[in-house]
């Protein structure tokens, strides 16, 4: 079994870590914002559709920022790959409450990439002869 990186002896992969988390959240942190303030603000279709996809790409742009400083500090076994299936799984249910069903699949995009990088690394790690 792999232990996860310890996130304090890198200052790259701790930042990484965070960036990958709010990437996460902000997707649906918007959606719950404008969920809860609809009733007084009134926002129009366009509106929502607009603001929810901007939510979106900064969440798609903080998850990919943050997966570049992992791939950098090689430490895709720092437990930070269940935040990019979570932001990925999240943020596609938050496309999907636009009705822009064919954008949907886009964050998944970023988890199946890490999830390569993960297997690739420990690959890596038994070709040379690394212990497990």
């Amino acid at each position: 079994m792999i232990f996860p990186s310890d996130l304090t002896d890198d200052p790259l992969l701790a930042r990484s870590d965070k960036c990958i988390r709010w990437g996460a959240a902000v997707p649906m942190l918007g959606l719950c914002v404008i969920a809860v303030t609809a009733r007084l603000l009134d926002p129009g279709r366009g509106t929502f559709v607009s603001v929810m996809l901007f939510l979106s790409a900064v969440g798609q742009v903080l998850t990919w920022w943050g997966m570049h400083g992992v791939r950098r500090s090689r430490g895709w076994d720092s437990g930070v790959l269940f935040y990019i299936w979570v932001g990925g799984f999240l943020d596609a249910m938050a496309i999907a409450s636009t009705a822009v069903l064919s954008l949907a699949p886009i964050p998944l995009l970023a988890p199946l990439v890490a999830t390569f990088a993960r297997w690739r690394l420990h690959r890596e790690s038994r070709r040379v002869g690394a212990p497990r």
